[in-house]
């Protein structure tokens, strides 16, 4: 993907529609979660920025990391997923609205529940931290629900 994702409906500055400085803080509070995730891994550039996509603290925040100058196009930017959820990061490829971001996320952690369930081998699925029980699986799928039926329709 060469086309930046077009930031501009994200709610930021004069554009934030939150109930008050508790869930702001919340969310600044995520966003140095964010940042802590991913830290983990080695970036090269590192990323320069994160910018707010879609915010319901302290539940869920989606976050487009920008890359500093000289990534390829299609590395420039990825989303981040942090919150009471699995984190998790992924390209922008075929998900350039906070909306799309979010199905695919649930698409991913969706791919990891349904093998734990099932017996599967794990090797092709996302690395989700936690032992893949079946309690952690279907924790994660009533969380996918949750943000399928009442935070993609918001985002």
């Amino acid at each position: 993907m060469s086309q930046l994702i077009d930031t501009s409906s994200f709610p930021t500055g004069e554009n934030l529609d939150y109930e008050g400085k508790e869930e702001l803080d919340q969310l600044e509070v995520l966003r140095a979660e964010a940042w802590r995730y991913l830290h983990t891994y080695r970036w090269n550039p590192p990323i320069a920025d994160l910018v707010l996509a879609f915010g319901v603290a302290p539940v869920i925040s989606l976050f487009l990391a920008r890359r500093e100058p000289g990534a390829r196009p299609e590395d420039a930017e990825r989303w981040v997923v942090v919150g009471n959820l699995p984190s998790m990061h992924f390209e922008t490829d075929d998900t350039p609205t906070p909306a799309l971001a979010l199905e695919l996320y649930c698409a991913i952690a969706q791919d990891w529940a349904d093998n734990v369930l099932a017996g599967r081998d794990l090797a092709d699925s996302y690395p989700i931290p936690v032992a893949p029980t079946r309690e952690h699986a279907e924790n994660l799928l009533g969380r996918i629900d949750f943000i399928r039926t009442k935070l993609i329709p918001l985002a």
